[in-house]
C-alpha cells in the first residue's frame, strides 16, 4: 500500500493542534522521510538519513521528533534488551508481531489469526478491553542456530 503523505500531514498536524503542538519546518522535514522510509530504523541510522536532506538539524531534534511520532501513535518503537530503540511508522502496516534474534539482531515480522483470536479471548476471559499491544518473542534464529 502507497502511503500519501498528505494524509499523514494533515492527521499529524490534526495531533500536533490538539495537543498544542507546532510544526515546525524540520517536524516536517522529518515526517516525510520517516513515512518514506520501510522497516526498523534507529536514531542514529535515520540521523545519518536526515543530515543528507538537512545539515543544519540537530541529533536531539531528530530524536525528540521520533519520540513523540512513538507517543502520538503514528510510529512505533521496539528495543532489544539493552540497545537503542528501532522505530517504524504505523501507516500502511497491516498489524504484526516480532521474532527478535538475540543473537544477529534480526526482525522477522509476523502475523497471525490464531493469536488475534486468541488475544481476544484472553482479554474477554478477563473482561479487559484492549487498546493496542505489541507481542515481541525473542529467540534465535535459523541461521544463528546453524
Amino acid at each position: 500500500m502507497k502511503l500519501h503523505i498528505k494524509n499523514i500531514e494533515k492527521d499529524f498536524n490534526s495531533i500536533l493542534k490538539q495537543k498544542k503542538l507546532r510544526n515546525t519546518k524540520q517536524r516536517k522535514q522529518i515526517l516525510e522521510a520517516f513515512f518514506s522510509t520501510d522497516g526498523h530504523i534507529s536514531v542514529d541510522e535515520f540521523y545519518v538519513l536526515m543530515k543528507k536532506i538537512n545539515p543544519q538539524i540537530g541529533y536531539a531534534t531528530v530524536h525528540r521528533t521520533l519520540q513523540l511520532f512513538d507517543e502520538l501513535g503514528i510510529a512505533e518503537s521496539v528495543k532489544i534488551g539493552n540497545k537503542k530503540k528501532l522505530y517504524e511508522h504505523k501507516y500502511a502496516h497491516k498489524h504484526h508481531d516480532h521474532l527478535i534474534c538475540i543473537e544477529c539482531k534480526e526482525f522477522i515480522e509476523i502475523t497471525s489469526d490464531e493469536l488475534e483470536i486468541l488475544q481476544k479471548k484472553l482479554a474477554k476471559n478477563f473482561d479487559f478491553q484492549i487498546i493496542d499491544h505489541k507481542l515481541i518473542i525473542y529467540g534465535i534464529c535459523k541461521n544463528c542456530k546453524k
